[in-house]
């Protein structure tokens, strides 16, 4: 289980989709298919279970809540490299085509990868810019270790594990 708290005030991201597009998705059925003769429904147990964030007042998100952490921290890393390689960014394009994406999201037409549902948008990738919680494998050699640092290879390890990934 993710115990990993959710930001709510989502200060660390630069793009934010509008309150009032994400409120018409608040009532909306997700769209996980089967349900069973309890009205459980397997695929929304699984989301919550492994790609719902904690949120501050200690209930999980909700699959509208997923969608929009997910759409907002992959629009924030996208304005962010645009501002910072003096690119151009038009707000209003990216509002327009997030919210498209939002959408495509919710009613499950794409998805990103499990990694990216449940870490896009977090305080660690978005807020300190760190993508390994979005990795799945990393790989370490010992054989350049040095007598100056010599658990500089073991550090890397319990880094990248602690953040979830597989390393060798």
């Amino acid at each position: 289980m993710n115990l990993i708290k959710l930001d709510e005030t989502r200060d660390y991201l630069s793009f934010k989709l509008s309150d009032k597009f994400v409120a018409g998705y608040e009532g909306r059925e997700s769209p996980f298919g089967f349900v069973d003769a309890g009205g459980n429904s397997v695929g929304e147990f699984i989301m919550i279970d492994k790609y719902s964030r904690l949120k501050e007042d200690g209930t999980k998100e909700r699959w509208h809540e997923v969608c929009r952490r997910v759409i907002e921290g992959m629009y924030s890393i996208q304005k962010d490299w645009a501002k910072t390689n003096h690119l151009p960014w038009n707000n209003a394009k990216a509002q327009g085509s997030a919210q498209e994406a939002y959408d495509l999201l919710f009613d499950l037409m794409w998805t990103p990868p499990g990694r990216g549902l449940s870490a896009m948008g977090s305080y660690v990738v978005n807020g300190l810019k760190n993508s390994t919680p979005l990795q799945n494998c990393a790989f370490i050699s010992t054989s350049e270790m040095t007598k100056t640092d010599p658990s500089a290879p073991f550090t890397f390890l319990m880094d990248v594990s602690m953040l979830g990934v597989g390393v060798g």
